[in-house]
């Protein structure tokens, strides 16, 4: 019985969930962002449903969709720039705080029946910008709330409440809508971001002050681009970020694929993409457990740039599966591969910048990982379209298989020259 506690408290240990106990400000931040998490996908299903409800319109569906990554996009420098010179807790507090009153707002205007569809136009607007400083910031802040040696383990924590709460937010608005309809469903919305907003408060200890930023006036392109250049300096950061640009050129290949791989390869319809995408979902969830157990076993790049590259290879394998079966294990293998790259680029970049670039470092990440994949999503169905489903992913996991061993044999080479 005391063997079996003993490795219980072991167990408990190297996934990290000790530091749920024992980092009370971790906790604090951790219960914040699940709740954030759960609020935010209530708010991305249920504005789009209401879009269509309101215009029938796929057009205006689609404009939906684009606003929620367009103002992103623009700010993401100032919110790195801002995080490094001024509060991280004030950044994620005024988030918090905006995304609450938009939800109380949406909510008056459908119980008074007044709401029209340029008032969600502008509340996905809001709500991206708050995006950009909210990301930023809760990446940044990691550091300040934990020992390095628990990073890798903190933001395995981080990223399972993330993949837990896409499921559990998606099905809690679904249920919201159906049952009490969107009026109760933005006050669900902005109840869990007030919650979420007061949990911050009693954080310490996470603010910029980057000497690099001039003043409480910063210009804004000039001190990005100089955290941009410090990051250039740290070769394991900059190739930890390919790693996870290469994975987000394969994320949305899969996306445009998988449909047509179970309807027109598999013959298992929508049922079966249902399955594709949920068995990546499983993947990812099982990668973070891992993670957190591969801690100090082996160098966190090296399991990055393995990692890229055994994706590219699953990516290429699909391209031959003719049961579902075999895609179920694939994608399994595809989303965990995928979300350890993500765990241990935010670990790496960490653990190696100073904590003065960590704003930009992360803007600049949010940036390119918003910019690929809009890229492959415009190019990718006509290339689909003319080579097919099966050579499109064997031609484009192969290239992805390329780059990620070049990105490894960088990696290699450099710890060689580094050990001499």
């Amino acid at each position: 019985m005391h063997k079996a506690i003993a490795t219980l408290k072991a167990l408990k240990a190297r996934l990290g969930l000790v530091l749920l106990t024992r980092e009370l400000p971790f906790s604090y931040f951790f219960i914040s962002r699940t709740l954030s998490r759960i609020g935010e996908n209530v708010f991305s299903i249920a504005v789009p449903w209401l879009v269509f409800q309101l215009t029938g319109s796929t057009l205006q569906l689609g404009l939906a969709f684009a606003l929620q990554v367009v103002p992103s996009l623009l700010l993401a420098p100032f919110a790195g720039v801002y995080v490094d010179a001024a509060s991280r807790k004030r950044a994620m507090l005024v988030s918090e705080g905006c995304r609450a009153l938009l939800g109380l707002a949406v909510t008056g205007l459908s119980l008074l029946g007044s709401l029209q569809v340029w008032h969600l136009y502008l509340a996905v607007v809001a709500h991206a910008v708050t995006a950009s400083f909210l990301t930023v910031a809760a990446g940044a802040a990691i550091p300040a709330l934990v020992d390095q040696v628990d990073l890798t383990r903190a933001n395995a924590l981080i990223r399972l409440s993330r993949n837990l709460c896409d499921i559990l937010g998606k099905v809690m608005a679904g249920l919201l809508l159906a049952w009490l309809g969107p009026a109760y469903t933005f006050l669900a919305n902005a109840a869990l971001t007030f919650a979420s907003a007061a949990l911050l408060l009693p954080l310490r200890g996470i603010d910029g002050g980057s000497p690099v930023v001039r003043g409480w006036r910063p210009r804004v392109l000039q001190d990005f681009v100089s955290g941009v250049g410090i990051l250039r300096r740290h070769s394991a950061a900059v190739l930890a970020m390919a790693d996870l640009v290469v994975i987000n050129v394969g994320i949305p290949v899969l996306a445009i694929a998988l449909p047509v791989i179970s309807e027109e390869v598999l013959r298992q319809g929508a049922a079966g993409y249902g399955l594709l995408t949920g068995a990546m979902a499983l993947g990812a969830i099982v990668a973070t457990l891992i993670a957190a157990l591969l801690v100090g076993r082996m160098d966190e790049g090296r399991l990055s740039g393995l990692a890229t590259v055994l994706f590219g290879l699953l990516v290429v394998s699909l391209g031959f599966v003719r049961a579902l079966e075999w895609g179920l294990l694939a994608m399994t293998l595809i989303g965990l591969t995928a979300e350890l790259v993500s765990v241990y680029t935010s670990s790496i970049l960490q653990r190696t910048l100073p904590s003065d670039v960590l704003g930009r470092a992360f803007a600049a990440q949010f940036t390119a990982l918003r910019i690929v994949p809009a890229v492959v999503f415009l190019s990718a169905g006509s290339v689909l379209q003319t080579f097919g489903v099966q050579t499109f992913l064997i031609v484009g996991g192969s290239i992805t298989v390329l780059i990620a061993a070049l990105l490894l044999q960088l990696r290699v080479r450099g710890a060689r020259e580094k050990n001499r």
